[in-house]
């Protein structure tokens, strides 16, 4: 019997989609699963099912609780969602356990299963089983619209995740700010961000006066926020995902240096629209979406056959076909 335990980053700096992937799995296994994440965080505590246990490992690169509960046999399956511990640590200390590894780039991993969501190539190794592509996206139905209906027109979302960390949904207001005033006048822009944010101050202060502007924290339906836009600006991340299956065509920019060779495989594809991180740029591409309404329908229509939101039910197959 499948008895797994979910390893997951959940500080504010990670972002919240590692959580979110995992939960999407877990909602497709039929079993009582252990989770084990950084600190204490009432919003994961509440979403978590009633039937699960919660640890607090109380660092986001310790995994004590996790060997314990691998050696007292309550798990024998890991899933390791994290950036901040090194596969081959915990591969090392497995003896009754399998290891599945979920990741968003290409690196060597120490794992008998390797997931990752993003159009990547892996050099694949015979003793490890990889699910690799958008696939194995692991988001929520909810965001696979059986339906795409018509709303308001020309209404933007800027979405780089619940931190962005890095500004980038700044450079992208002061973009849509510096657009001649007949283009302004149209636009409605909706931006979505955590409370914990380091930018929020920011962002306030620089849309306070901007009465087409609109900021959502912690917003607990982006279902609702996608259907209402028809563009996006933003990160490949999770969220990119769950536009693709939303049918919201996206225009994406790069948060790091690992951003770069993901978005352009997605533009290859067909699925997005890339922009530098600078205001001509993002004003040029925008621009672009916005009047070619048969480039926005490409988008929309290869996106949602790539990602059909399946992806977490196929990883959880394949989870609990591995354990038995």
């Amino acid at each position: 019997m499948l008895k797994l335990g979910i390893r997951v980053s959940s500080q504010n700096i990670s972002g919240r989609g590692h959580f979110e992937r995992c939960l999407a799995i877990r909602n497709k296994i039929p079993t009582k699963v252990l989770w084990f994440i950084d600190y204490h965080s009432r919003s994961i505590k509440y979403r978590v099912s009633k039937l699960d246990e919660l640890y607090y490992e109380n660092g986001n690169n310790k995994f004590d609780l996790l060997k314990s509960a691998i050696n007292n046999d309550k798990i024998n399956c890991i899933l390791l969602d994290t950036y901040h511990i090194n596969t081959a640590d915990i591969y090392s200390i497995r003896k009754k356990a399998s290891l599945i590894a979920l990741v968003d780039e290409k690196k060597n991993i120490k794992a008998d299963l390797v997931i990752c969501p993003q159009p990547l190539e892996f050099n694949y190794r015979k003793d490890i089983k990889y699910l690799i592509g958008p696939k194995y996206a692991p988001i929520s139905n909810k965001f696979n619209f059986k339906k795409l209906q018509t709303y308001e027109k020309n209404k933007i979302l800027i979405s780089f995740g619940a931190y962005d960390s890095y500004g980038l949904t700044l450079n992208v207001i002061k973009s849509i700010v510096k657009l001649n005033m007949v283009e302004l006048k149209n636009l409605k822009i909706i931006i979505t961000l955590s409370k914990d944010s380091p930018i929020i101050a920011k962002v306030k202060n620089t849309i306070k006066n901007l009465s087409n502007f609109v900021l959502i924290l912690d917003s607990k339906n982006m279902q609702d926020i996608y259907k209402m836009c028809n563009i996006a600006i933003g990160a490949p991340g999770l969220s990119f995902l769950e536009r693709m299956a939303s049918g919201l065509p996206s225009i994406l920019i790069s948060q790091n240096k690992f951003h770069n060779n993901i978005i352009d495989k997605w533009v290859k594809m067909g699925c997005g629209i890339k922009a530098e991180n600078s205001v001509k740029s993002i004003q040029n591409k925008l621009n672009l979406l916005l009047l070619n309404n048969d480039l926005q329908k490409k988008l929309i229509v290869k996106g949602k056959k790539i990602v059909d939101g399946s992806g977490a039910s196929r990883i959880a197959k394949e989870i609990i076909k591995m354990v038995n």
